[in-house]
């Protein structure tokens, strides 16, 4: 199954520097699997992080939206 999602985030960086970000993400589950959320925030997380070369633990994901 292929599940497509929008994520708005922000990346907390020092006590008054902030950023704000919104990312896509295609996410496939194998036929007979169940969709793990806690998965879908990982990869979430770790693209985010991966954008903006921080820490995925520094990614807090403020909204989640199934596209399709």
């Amino acid at each position: 199954m292929r599940y497509c999602y929008f994520a708005d985030y922000e990346i907390h960086l020092s006590a008054h520097l902030r950023i704000w970000g919104q990312s896509t993400l295609v996410h496939t589950v194998a036929p007979g699997d169940e969709l793990d959320p806690a998965e879908l925030l990982v990869r979430i997380r770790a693209q985010a992080a991966d954008t903006h070369a921080v820490n995925p633990a520094q990614v807090r994901v403020r909204g989640l939206s199934r596209l399709d």
